[in-house]
């Protein structure tokens, strides 16, 4: 679908070669007063916490005309061969008993899999905040297993990713460590399964046997639990601002409706979720409650977002933010947009919503949030060769270093690393690749790990340093076998044959 926006300049997109990039000769000569200004602006003040680059009014280029909701279930997602209306069985066909004893088969199917493994989360009662990232991570394994080529990769990644929630909240709740779930998975990684969805396949020597009972825990739970439990945001990459944490509605209708929205937005239905939010919209003027209505909308923007539905996004966004006094929502609902504008091509308005997204996150002393954006406008610079690029990288890392997100301090070192690159800089991507490892090791990224890795050694390579580039490929090979992401494990043994 595409953007119906105010055409602007559009910053060119240039291969990106291994080597020196020449400079531009003419770079202060066709500055422009504009360029030259939020120059200024970031030398002037950048420095402080609450940093104000623009007025917090909402940004132009809101020139686009959403269609009607249910419209956009008329015609497929792109970013989905399935159009997003892929149903999530949790309920699998019962198993008639077998008459006589059967050889062990290591045969299991994908469905059996992902229905114990949610039954596992509700028979230990995961609370429900840690319940909707799991669901997130098993949303994603659903749109693939129902592929006619899933991949595997990502589903198992994911699978790992959700054990992990799991065992946190075990080790949490035992004071004890736990890889229970884990080392279930591990185990059925050794067997023999078919990651094409097939409900009625069951191998009766592979179900997870529950305690009666036990699987009511988590509504027995949800009943007593606190009115006040937060409602977390987790980002999909760890370039997103920092996690927004909202209070559940007070009122029990429209919290019930907020947290089933949220459910089926992560099964993956998109159609039932827009509906039941809609319901929960209604809900939330008949008790004047415009937070949990800001909220919504912000959660409806995501759907059409994550479905490439963009027009309804943005429109869902600027909802959003008209309707909430939260800074940390304006601040997340403004990045949303400027993404959009970015991946677009549309320079201005990402600009624009870039600099208020880093206003408000100054007003709600969201450092992480600041640094991100700065970052992403900082991308925006170089891909254009600009050399201010650097000033905004600068102001990211004094804001992120104020922080505990090794994530986002190894985004902004690595960008910044990526920015020297094409600017002929080798010695300096080097420093910055250098702490984008140091960082990413320290959030436990090890596909980040290995990517910077690589980019160093072919920095290395580019200079003739063979032994040094030889040290940094095993590096990056250890870390990439780490996260079964074969490409890339394929790419670094190329590298080390050619060097060998």
């Amino acid at each position: 679908m595409g953007l119906n926006l105010t055409n602007i300049n559009q910053r060119p997109y240039i291969k990106d070669g291994r080597g020196s990039v020449k400079k531009k000769q003419d770079e202060d000569a066709s500055k422009s007063a504009a360029q030259t200004e939020r120059e200024e602006q970031a030398k002037g003040d950048a420095r402080s916490r609450g940093l104000s680059y623009v007025e917090h009014e909402a940004p132009k280029y809101q020139e686009i005309k959403p269609e009607q909701w249910q419209q956009m279930y008329t015609r497929p997602a792109s970013r989905q061969s399935d159009g997003g209306a892929a149903a999530s069985h949790e309920q699998a066909k019962p198993v008639h008993a077998a008459g006589t004893p059967q050889t062990r088969s290591s045969n299991i199917n994908i469905a059996q899999i992902l229905k114990d493994f949610r039954n596992t989360a509700s028979a230990i009662a995961t609370p429900d905040d840690l319940m909707e990232e799991v669901n997130g991570y098993l949303s994603l394994i659903d749109s693939q297993v129902r592929k006619d080529n899933p991949n595997v990769k990502l589903i198992k990644s994911n699978l790992k990713n959700a054990s992990s929630i799991l065992d946190g909240f075990i080790s949490t709740t035992l004071n004890k460590d736990s890889k229970v779930v884990e080392n279930w998975v591990d185990a059925l990684f050794l067997q023999q399964i078919d990651f094409k969805y097939n409900e009625e396949d069951i191998n009766p020597q592979f179900l997870v046997k529950f305690p009666e009972g036990s699987t009511d825990k988590t509504k027995k739970t949800k009943e007593t639990a606190d009115e006040q439990t937060p409602v977390t945001e987790t980002p999909a990459v760890e370039e997103q601002p920092e996690q927004i944490t909202v209070k559940i509605p007070q009122d029990k209708e429209l919290k019930s409706l907020f947290i089933q929205s949220k459910k089926l937005a992560y099964a993956n239905e998109p159609k039932k979720a827009i509906e039941t939010f809609q319901k929960a919209l209604q809900r939330a003027d008949e008790v004047g409650d415009t937070e949990t209505k800001s909220k919504i909308y912000y959660e409806i923007g995501q759907i059409y977002d994550n479905h490439d539905h963009l027009p309804q996004a943005l429109k869902s966004y600027d909802l959003s933010i008209k309707t909430t006094s939260d800074n940390n929502v304006k601040t997340k609902a403004h990045y949303s947009m400027a993404q959009i504008y970015d991946d677009a091509n549309k320079i201005e308005p990402a600009l624009d919503h870039y600099f208020v997204s880093v206003s408000y996150g100054g007003e709600s002393d969201n450092l992480a949030a600041q640094s991100t954006s700065l970052t992403r406008i900082g991308n925006i610079f170089s891909d254009m060769y600009e050399q201010n690029a650097f000033e905004y990288f600068g102001v990211a890392n004094d804001l992120v270093s104020e922080t505990d997100n090794a994530k986002v301090k190894g985004f902004v070192a690595a960008s910044t690393g990526r920015a020297y690159e094409k600017f002929g800089e080798p010695q300096e991507a080097l420093k910055s690749y250098s702490n984008a490892v140091k960082n990413y090791t320290e959030a436990e990224s090890p596909l980040k790990v290995a990517q910077y890795y690589v980019s160093a050694a072919d920095i290395m390579i580019d200079y003739n340093s063979m032994d040094k580039a030889r040290g940094l490929l095993k590096k990056a090979q250890k870390f990439a076998q780490k996260t079964e992401d074969s490409n890339l494990i394929n790419e670094i043994n190329d590298r080390l044959s050619q060097i060998a």
